[in-house]
């Protein structure tokens, strides 16, 4: 799948930021959970005509670059001080993650590795009858996601930064607004019931 690129003017409004890098699901020829995905934009305080030009730029997207049937991955390229590009790309295989793959900084989760790479997303556990998201906050689409559901489930939740040893005997699992719900580890027998009732409802748009 070829990609697209879009520049914004040169006289758009910027602001000193670093660049950051979005990758969005397509689901069927849509941006899967798009208005949750834009309001994750919000933290970033970028200025309103930026935020307008992304918009813009999403709408020519879905408008030009995707079909009824179309499937991959949207990537959002926001550099605050020079542009924003909107391409679409393959889906990329979904990530076999192992307790090797966590990143740990003093102690405590900070995230996932794979093949070299930093995956965007969260990493979350489920032991004694509740679900811990190793965050400070949530603020991506398949976060809010992950949360809302535990809430309309009746499923407590945790978040704050786990311990690296908070893993031993729970359920790990990546959310991701990539790949959606990836277990971590072979811990997949067995599942506590909230991890299965997250990923029945990711399922349906992963």
């Amino acid at each position: 799948m070829t990609g697209v690129e879009m520049t914004e003017p040169e006289q758009t409004t910027a602001v000193a930021k670093e660049p950051i890098v979005f990758r969005w699901r397509i689901h069927e020829g849509r941006i899967a959970l798009r208005r949750r995905h834009l309001r994750s934009l919000e933290p970033l305080g970028l200025p309103e005509p930026l935020m307008g030009w992304i918009h813009e730029r999403l709408e020519w997207a879905v408008d030009n670059m995707l079909a009824s049937d179309s499937k991959g991955v949207l990537v959002l390229n926001i550099d605050p001080t020079r542009e924003v590009k909107v391409s679409l790309e393959e889906l990329r295989e979904t990530p076999v993650l192992g307790s090797e793959s966590l990143q740990v900084n003093d102690g405590l989760i900070a995230g996932v590795e794979f093949k070299g790479e930093t995956l965007a997303g969260t990493v979350w556990l489920e032991y004694d009858g509740k679900l811990h998201a190793s965050c400070e906050k949530l603020v991506s689409a398949t976060e809010t996601l992950a949360r809302d559901l535990a809430d309309t489930l009746g499923i407590p939740l945790s978040v704050q930064l786990q311990p690296i040893e908070a893993t031993e005997g729970s359920l790990v699992f990546l959310i991701s607004d990539e790949f959606g719900l990836v277990m971590i580890g072979d811990r997949s027998e067995g599942a506590a019931p909230a991890t299965i009732k997250l990923q029945e409802c990711f399922s349906k748009l992963w």
